[in-house]
């Protein structure tokens, strides 16, 4: 009995040496990230069967385990990646909505000022202070929103650029978990390895933050991963790459793919937006914020030539020539060319616009199906057929897409209607001789109307035919139709000569040749109006045009001015830097109670392991004096004689 006695001691006393070992583990690693807390587990030796009688033989340890609950690791992994990503987005949203209100600011003010240079302008036109003034203001709110696009396009690059190192690192992790499953199997099934657990756990922690993923575990203790649930990353010791490449139509907007070890010349193209946690954070903010805010902003750019353009165009200048574009032409052939992206390089294409106010600042795919094309609006989603005019061009919200080359089926193209409005604004108009304040034509209603109507007339000088300057003053009389009984408008030559009769349509709107006559209000009987040509300084019609353009609503199908396109930009941005502050606000708290939760299961409590180092410090020594007892008890055996 004595020897079963020494190896009873012996073995409680190795017993309590693994409990003490692990217990000061347990209390080294208090702070280490990703350390789950472990646990000897002791179990009995066999009995030994004596005269009938079954003695026990001491203790052994079956196990080191890891206080590990699979349901809370997945709930802190799935949380961190709505934290990280949510977080990511926040933190990049209030940096642009920092900075887009800044450049807003210094827009607004120089819109002001334009403006208030159009009203010194309007009080005196000759004024050649007064012009060069309203240029400089003009050139001042160019280079405003040129700034703003730069500032926009800058934050873009930084983008694309963080969405490739990120892939990169999610590559390097997913490499780290790869290897870590190797050396896993290589520990073979025998035993737990823990702190390799630990470390793969760690580093699949650390992918969550970056991409969401779904982890799936394997019979022989690796863990396989998919990325967002759909495409493998880690498959037992093989690990997939996440490579970022230029994009197709547009090189600048960076795509992600992922390939196979052995095959990495062959990749799939992934939904990059869709990953969640920070790099789809980052490739949402780019796709979604970025690009949308810069095309609103070149509607806005774009809208504001056009607008001043039309009014310099239909003025004359000192010198008494049909006003130049003050702005540049927004359908400059570098500008069109610019709108139009396609996969097929066959395959080129213009996008011209043809009415700023039905502009709606959103971006297009373009798809054909071999028959039909198809456009979807990026931003809604809204998808329609579209079929080509009598010139072969496609027509929708505001523009015109020409497509030259052969487009094969399941081509698609991308169609940026604004996006670099605001970059390619710009003064064309050098000489401030050149403003066209007075009108071409000067309108005058008879000082004995007795009715309300007022008669606004301007020129198009792009009609194809034109009221011959002889014909001029022209006469506009509101007469009494002898056969209807009713009221009609007439237009008569200098000579008297009737040229038209006109009728407005329901906006109170004529066109004869060049001639655009607008009425408002209420005419009377005998009611006349002149319409004269007019050249140089003339007056200051024009010139009051051009202040009209503040409060004119045409852009967004006429629900805004200028400015309120502006700040509904600014605006949207500030919005949703609100909203996601809440979600990111929301996403941290989640995370905080499920880490809390694992924390309770898992994690190191110092008071715990303290009593614990004591209770086997305690069984340490009493299994000591077992093995000290049974050894006198031998010695006593050998001295008997």
């Amino acid at each position: 009995m004595a020897v079963d006695m020494y190896q009873t001691g012996v073995s409680g006393l190795m017993a309590a040496q693994s409990q003490l070992a692990t217990t000061g583990h347990n209390i080294a690693n208090v702070n280490t990230e990703g350390y789950h807390r472990q646990r000897v587990e002791q179990m009995t030796e066999g009995g030994l069967n004596l005269g009938g009688q079954f003695y026990g033989s001491g203790t052994r340890v079956s196990d080191v385990t890891r206080i590990y609950q699979q349901y809370a690791f997945r709930d802190v992994l799935t949380n961190s990646t709505e934290q990280a990503g949510a977080t990511t987005l926040y933190e990049q949203l209030n940096l642009l909505n920092g900075s887009v209100n800044d450049l807003g600011k210094a827009l607004s003010q120089n819109l002001d000022s334009l403006y208030q240079s159009i009203d010194t302008l309007t009080d005196n036109p000759a004024d050649l202070g007064n012009r060069q003034l309203l240029l400089g203001y003009a050139q001042d709110v160019a280079s405003s929103f040129n700034a703003m696009h730069s500032n926009l396009n800058q934050q873009y690059s930084i983008n694309s650029e963080d969405i490739a190192s990120r892939a990169n690192h999610v590559t390097e992790l997913a490499a780290g978990i790869a290897a870590l499953n190797q050396d896993i199997m290589n520990t073979g099934p025998n035993g737990s390895p823990n702190d390799l657990l630990d470390r793969r756990d760690k580093l699949i922690s650390e992918l969550g933050q970056e991409v969401g993923i779904t982890t799936i575990n394997e019979p022989n203790g690796v863990v396989s991963v998919m990325l967002a649930g759909r495409d493998t990353l880690v498959s037992g010791s093989r690990a997939f790459s996440l490579q970022a490449k230029p994009g197709n139509p547009d090189p600048q907007q960076t795509e992600l793919h992922i390939s196979a070890p052995d095959q990495p010349e062959i990749s799939t193209r992934l939904n990059a937006s869709d990953l969640g946690g920070k790099l789809g954070a980052t490739v949402k903010f780019r796709d979604t914020v970025l690009a949308p805010t810069m095309s609103d902003m070149g509607r806005t750019a774009i809208g504001l030539a056009d607008a001043f353009n039309k009014v310099q165009n239909q003025g004359v200048d000192l010198g008494g020539k049909v006003g130049e574009n003050l702005f540049n032409d927004i359908n400059a052939p570098e500008a069109k060319t610019g709108r139009f992206f396609s996969t097929n390089t066959g395959v080129s294409g213009e996008v011209t616009i043809t009415d700023t106010g039905q502009l709606t600042g959103s971006e297009y795919r373009l798809d054909y199906t071999g028959s039909n094309y198809f456009i979807t609006n990026l931003d809604s989603g809204e998808r329609s057929e579209l079929t080509p005019d009598d010139d072969g061009n496609l027509n929708i919200d505001g523009f015109s897409i020409s497509i030259s080359g052969t487009v094969n089926k399941n081509d698609n193209m991308i169609i940026r209607p604004t996006r670099n409005g605001a970059a390619d604004l710009a003064v064309s108009l050098k000489n401030p001789e050149g403003l066209a304040a007075s009108s071409q034509l000067m309108t005058t209603a008879n000082k004995d109307n007795t009715g309300t109507a007022r008669l606004n007339t301007t020129l198009n000088n792009d009609a194809a035919t034109e009221v011959g300057k002889a014909d001029y003053p022209l006469r506009l009389k509101v007469e009494h139709n002898a056969t209807s009984g009713e009221l009609e408008y007439n237009l008569y030559n200098k000579g008297g000569d009737l040229l038209s009769p006109v009728v407005p349509d329901a906006d109170g709107k004529f066109t004869f040749k060049d001639l655009e006559l607008t009425f408002s209000g209420n005419a009377e009987e005998l009611d006349q109006f002149e319409i004269a040509a007019v050249s140089g300084a003339g007056n200051n019609v024009n010139a009051q045009a051009f202040g009209d353009i503040k409060q004119k609503k045409w852009l967004n199908d006429g629900k805004d001015t200028l400015e309120g396109s502006l700040n509904q930009t600014l605006v949207n941005v500030g919005g949703k830097t609100h909203s996601q502050k809440i979600k990111a606000e929301s996403a941290t708290a989640a995370l905080t109670q499920s880490q809390n939760r694992m924390q309770s299961i898992s994690g190191v409590n110092l008071d715990e392991e303290a009593a614990n180092l004591l209770r086997f410090q305690q069984a340490y020594m009493a299994s000591s004096r077992v093995v000290s007892v049974a050894n006198e008890l031998f010695n006593s055996l050998l001295q008997i004689r």
